[in-house]
């Protein structure tokens, strides 16, 4: 049941686990979509590629030179050049005759083998050949780099460049990918004096995070004035996660979760992490909806944590944190308060990581200058210098995975 915390405070708050918990449950890969092969680097396959047929389809010569068969060729030398009659490759092998050759060309029915030139004299209308060669030198065998149904590709990252060229080798035109989920981000108003209204940090810094995880922007509007006009941005159809940036506190002008409770309902607000303590989530219809804190620094690691993951299950991207992580040792103390769950930004040097800032007292700049960030556990009161801890490094999430 909805409680409204305005002037009241947060009675009571969810674990960090119980929302990524309600995220997991509640986010639902979103539909497919066809689309060009060529249009399909970054996106994620509906379902594994399977091949349609061997690779190679049949026998095809690995370099250039005559294909003979290499029974034909056992005594060959330069003292004993054995003649071969040339002939059309499109044709079955005759006795004693060989076919000119490139590389990746299927081989004439009945050859065995590709005589490499430095291998054979050519004259017009037939070659000698001056080494014998063993059955296969040369070949690409039927299947030998693919079998048909061998799965090539899986569903669990974005394909490559790379991939796009493997799937249209087989002549494949088209494929069913994981659709974008529709993103609505609603930039619920600024606290500040009229002459600072205009100005946002959230909106631009969640457009990238947003189709990096995965998502399309699906509408982006500034200031709502009161609860029914935020209620109806919230509650219109077209979207497949609405995100609401700010006005979730306790403030008496804190109308996003109202708003929310009024176009659907308010599943969790307020959650035992720092910074980032008075987000919420909640549904209309199946939309789910992410109310996110309207301070840059809270927005930011409140995206990272719960609406990133929430993109990422819709796009059918790994939910982790996109970020690569290295382990290092605490530089000096961390501080931290038993029953919330810490992100706490760090400067690196060498093998040792150090907070910025005092323990509660990191603001937005703090994030920008920091190589990354550790989370400290609801159950620990920090880390002592000299501990092993784990960073997420800002600038390591992979950019291969970023869909722009």
């Amino acid at each position: 049941m909805f409680c409204d915390v305005r002037e009241r405070g947060f009675g009571d708050r969810a674990s960090m686990d119980e929302v990524l918990a309600w995220i997991d449950r509640y986010s639902r890969i979103s539909e497919t979509e066809c689309i060009a092969v060529e249009q399909a680097t970054g996106r994620f396959l509906a379902e594994s590629f399977i091949a349609p047929s061997d690779v190679p389809r049949v026998d095809t010569a690995a370099r250039d030179g005559y294909a003979v068969r290499s029974c034909e060729t056992v005594g060959a030398g330069s003292y004993n050049p054995l003649p071969f009659s040339l002939q059309n490759p499109r044709n079955a092998l005759r006795p004693f005759s060989a076919a000119l050759v490139a590389a990746g060309m299927p081989l004439p029915l009945g050859a065995d083998t590709v005589v490499p030139f430095d291998s054979a004299n050519a004259e017009e209308k037939f070659i000698n050949v001056i080494l014998p060669v063993a059955q296969g030198e040369g070949v690409n065998r039927t299947g030998q780099n693919v079998q048909q149904e061998d799965v090539l590709i899986s569903t669990s990252r974005p394909l490559r460049a790379s991939d796009v060229g493997l799937i249209s080798s087989f002549g494949v035109t088209e494929v069913w990918v994981v659709r974008r989920p529709r993103v609505r981000i609603i930039v619920a108003g600024s606290k500040c004096s009229v002459e600072r209204k205009a100005i946002d940090a959230n909106g631009p810094m969640l457009v990238p995070k947003i189709l990096r995880d995965g998502g399309m922007i699906e509408a982006f509007t500034y200031g709502m004035d009161g609860v029914a006009e935020l209620a109806g941005r919230i509650s219109r159809p077209g979207a497949d996660v609405v995100i609401v940036c700010g006005r979730t506190g306790t403030g008496p002008d804190d109308d996003a979760p109202v708003a929310l409770a009024t176009a659907g309902n308010v599943s969790i607000h307020g959650i035992a992490v720092h910074p980032g303590g008075s987000t919420g989530v909640g549904f209309v219809g199946q939309v789910p909806v992410l109310l996110l804190p309207g301070d840059p620094l809270e927005c930011f690691c409140a995206y990272d944590l719960f609406a990133g993951r929430l993109i990422r299950n819709l796009s059918g991207r790994n939910p982790a944190l996109p970020y690569k992580i290295l382990q290092a040792k605490a530089g000096r103390k961390f501080v931290s308060s038993v029953g919330t769950t810490e992100l706490c930004p760090v400067r690196l040097a060498g093998e040792e990581a150090f907070p910025l800032g005092a323990a509660g007292s990191a603001d937005f700049v703090s994030i920008a200058r920091a190589d990354g960030f550790i989370l400290v556990p609801e159950t620990m009161e920090g880390y002592a210098p000299g501990t092993p801890v784990t960073v997420h490094k800002y600038d390591g999430f992979d950019e291969a995975e970023s869909v722009l």
